[in-house]
């Protein structure tokens, strides 16, 4: 498993309704950076008027090494 770190806003929706939300390209894909400091200073340069840790922040996942394989009935 690899680590990889991805930008994440906070999003409301609505009365109660409130929760990260991965930042992804227009592809649908997340935007990954392969460390915590370059996730920073992307974080940086795009969100620079939102308060780290509660608007915006950087998190890790972890990523399988392989894609899973599918399996046909």
């Amino acid at each position: 498993m690899a680590d990889v770190y991805v930008i994440q806003v906070m999003a409301h929706h609505g009365y109660g309704l409130e929760g990260w939300r991965t930042v992804r390209k227009a592809n649908g894909a997340p935007y990954g950076f392969g460390s915590y400091g370059s996730a920073y200073a992307a974080l940086r340069a795009h969100f620079p008027t939102l308060r780290e840790g509660l608007n915006v922040r950087v998190h890790r996942v972890s990523e399988p090494d392989e894609p899973p394989v599918s399996v046909k009935p």
